[in-house]
């Protein structure tokens, strides 16, 4: 948008009434004239195909992520599901997929560590581990994998019956840390809020929340605020939208958002509005990028925030990097489209009410169409914990204590 800025400081001061006259004015008929361009129209046809070739295909460009060959077709198959065109998929492809997600996960031998989880590629997922150099070392879970991988397997309507879910969720609390904090994998790497998140989501789709320390995983939260109150990856670090929403996210699905007093989450929400330029930003003094329509957008639904912001200005950049001839969005205009920013482009969109697309839940980064079918998935797992066996037994693979209850956890920071 064309913005007219009139110095009032530069000029005499017997002129600066009528430059105030002039300039709001200028303002007045600019915004007229930007008023009679017609809305930009999203091209959910190219952007469907362009999700659908990325789950045949991968560009040369994306060779460098092959372990996280998941968490694109996450992108791919959730992009299509937030596009209402999940039907491009035949049923045989959807199996297909269905079935590449269950051969990527890990189940521990008994005695082994609790390595159970989702690995992001079939790199390392050879028939014979122990005849390959020792590449059995290399097989765990990680949790952002998991977390997408599930995501897929719901999107795509599967029930979730061949999941270890048991080994799920003692592999997400083998890597929970002291600090309350965990790592991505059980060999060690990093451990910050990004995983955190995955953690929660992991937790919440599950429904089992029996071997988590949700307090610890507060009070990691808590630590990580900053004075600006935004939300850092790792306490004493920098401000970040997208951190502040794996934050935010994590205490609203673990049910403790209540921990933060009415005046923090006052603050938080001052910061995140902060970031809407047009588009929206993730750290101070950067520039706007697609995604943090996302990052921002959903914690600020989180909070019931969002319609404090500006539809119109975030419609127009996220629509300024839609690639008319191949499909997609890009980070920043005329820059390289990728799975990435075009699904979060997509469900900043979607945040905006836009025709055609389907609501997504902020919270597990899902449609809620996907949020529905987990919500019934639960209830059947309900079912089944109160239907014990012929030996006495849970008939289910979840862990004990699972249900998911609010606890009573309230520290309220000032």
């Amino acid at each position: 948008p064309i913005t007219t800025v009139v110095v009032v400081e530069a000029i005499p001061a017997e002129l600066r009434p009528q430059s105030r006259i002039l300039g709001a004015l200028a303002s007045l008929v600019m915004d007229a004239a930007a008023a009679e361009v017609p809305a930009e129209e999203i091209l959910f046809q190219k952007h469907a195909k362009y999700f659908v070739r990325f789950l045949n295909i991968l560009p040369a460009r994306l060779a460098s992520h092959d372990s996280t060959r998941v968490t694109i077709a996450f992108f791919a198959v959730s992009g299509l599901d937030v596009l209402d065109s999940l039907h491009l998929l035949s049923d045989s492809f959807r199996t297909d997929i269905v079935n590449w997600i269950y051969s990527l996960q890990v189940a521990p031998a008994p005695g082994a560590r609790p390595c159970g989880g989702i690995q992001g590629s079939s790199t390392l997922n050879v028939l014979n581990p122990p005849e390959c150099c020792g590449l059995e070392a290399y097989r765990w879970g990680h949790l952002a994998i998991t977390y997408t991988g599930i995501a897929v397997l719901v999107a795509l309507g599967d029930d979730l019956s061949r999941l270890d879910r048991r080994a799920i969720i003692e592999g997400v609390a083998a890597v929970q840390r002291p600090d309350g904090s965990f790592s991505a994998t059980i060999d060690g790497s990093e451990h910050d809020m990004r995983f955190v998140y995955c953690a929660a989501a992991i937790c919440a789709m599950l429904n089992d929340w029996g071997r988590v320390d949700r307090r610890k995983m507060a009070e990691y939260i808590l630590k990580s605020i900053r004075y600006d109150y935004g939300i850092s990856q790792h306490y004493e670090m920098e401000s970040h939208g997208g951190t502040t929403f794996c934050a935010i996210a994590a205490l609203e699905l673990s049910g403790q958002l209540d921990i933060l007093s009415p005046d923090v989450r006052a603050k938080i929400v001052r910061w995140l509005m902060f970031r809407q330029q047009d588009g929206f930003q993730g750290r101070p003094n950067k520039p706007v990028d697609t995604c943090y329509s996302f990052w921002i957008g959903a914690t600020l639904k989180i909070l019931n925030a969002f319609e404090l912001t500006s539809f119109k200005d975030n419609r127009q950049y996220v629509m300024s990097t839609q690639d008319k001839t191949v499909g997609g969005f890009s980070k920043w205009p005329g820059s390289h489209t990728d799975p990435f920013h075009t699904y979060f482009g997509i469900c900043g969109l979607s945040f905006l009410r836009e025709a055609g697309l389907q609501p997504v839940e902020p919270a597990l980064n899902i449609s809620q169409r996907a949020f529905q079918r987990l919500k019934q998935l639960h209830a059947v797992w309900e079912i089944e914990r109160e239907q014990p066996d012929g030996n006495g037994a849970s008939s289910n693979n979840s862990s004990s204590s699972s249900t998911c209850v609010k606890r009573d956890v309230r520290v309220n920071i000032e």
